[in-house]
């Protein structure tokens, strides 16, 4: 659904953060959005009468905050906030939610976590965000091996492992609402990026066709971009799968071939994604994807 957490949104600038403050768009009874001002970074909140519940809480200070007091207004004997996966700039806002019980897959608690602390550092010098509260890497309260439960009046969220993207990336789907929340997968905005293993990813995606298929879902909220509803939701899952699928066996005709890294890559670049050229920005990501697939098979 291309501009709707844009459309018709009042904004205002706070000019010490750097940061646009939205009004959450109201997907369905229950569900909100705040998109950041920053990389398009969805951070949904679910407030039911059984609990509150806040997805990927970010990325400025003034946004989290702002998504806080949101929240706080509608009182629940359970709080969580749930972690898509344990990228930086999706578990950064975390401690803004006194009393919430974290909420991630169990390799959440084996990824580099010095290395995500190098990133937010990096990106909050470049930018010169303060951060009143200093961010703690999160200790999870919660974890799960493939599927994890939560009941709320009226609906239920069930969350699944999808690895891929990263070790402990998850989908998240409300079944009353048929609503996926799909962390850095099946966006508008990006094509695969492979932080862990693409044919875990390739798996991922084809489990995510199943989800949308066995729970009627209606909408997908990517962590990045806009909401995909009806006949776009598969039309991403084919068009990411088709990208992923290209690249590996194009780099595995190559690498048979007996082509250098150097040689494979200069031919790979040359690869589309929804028939469009892959630069500027995006060449460095598109790269990075060749370089893992060139390892997965030098070690297969």
């Amino acid at each position: 659904m291309g501009g709707l957490l844009s459309a018709n949104l009042p904004f205002f600038w706070l000019p010490t953060t750097k940061a646009v403050i939205t009004l959450p768009f109201q997907l369905t009874r229950d569900i909100y959005i705040y998109q950041s001002s920053i990389w398009q970074i969805n951070s949904p909140v679910i407030l039911n009468e059984a609990a509150n519940i806040i997805i990927d809480p970010c990325y400025f200070p003034v946004e989290i905050q702002v998504i806080a007091d949101f929240a706080s207004r509608r009182k629940s004997f359970n709080k969580y906030v749930i972690f898509t996966h344990s990228d930086f700039d999706h578990i950064v806002g975390y401690q803004y939610f006194k009393g919430a019980r974290l909420i991630g897959q169990e390799e959440f608690l084996y990824c580099d976590s010095e290395a995500q602390l190098y990133q937010l550092r990096e990106i909050d010098q470049t930018y010169y965000i303060n951060r009143r509260i200093p961010f703690v890497f999160p200790e999870i309260d919660i974890t799960f091996e493939n599927e994890y439960r939560i009941p709320l009046k009226g609906d239920e969220l069930v969350l699944v492992h999808a690895p891929g993207h990263t070790a402990d990336s998850i989908f998240i789907i409300s079944r009353e609402k048929k609503v996926m929340f799909a962390g850095d997968y099946i966006s508008d905005l990006e094509f695969p990026f492979v932080y862990f293993n693409t044919a875990a990813y390739l798996r991922s995606l084809d489990m995510a066709l199943k989800l949308v298929e066995e729970y009627g879902i209606r909408y997908v909220v990517p962590g990045h971009g806009d909401i995909a509803e009806g006949p776009e939701i598969t039309e991403r899952i084919r068009s990411d799968r088709e990208y992923l699928s290209e690249l590996v066996e194009k780099a595995q005709d190559l690498f048979v071939q007996g082509l250098q890294e150097r040689e494979i890559t200069d031919v790979l670049k040359g690869i589309k994604f929804r028939n469009e050229p892959i630069g500027g920005a995006m060449l460095k990501m598109h790269v990075e994807n060749i370089r893992l697939v060139l390892t997965e098979l030098r070690t297969f």
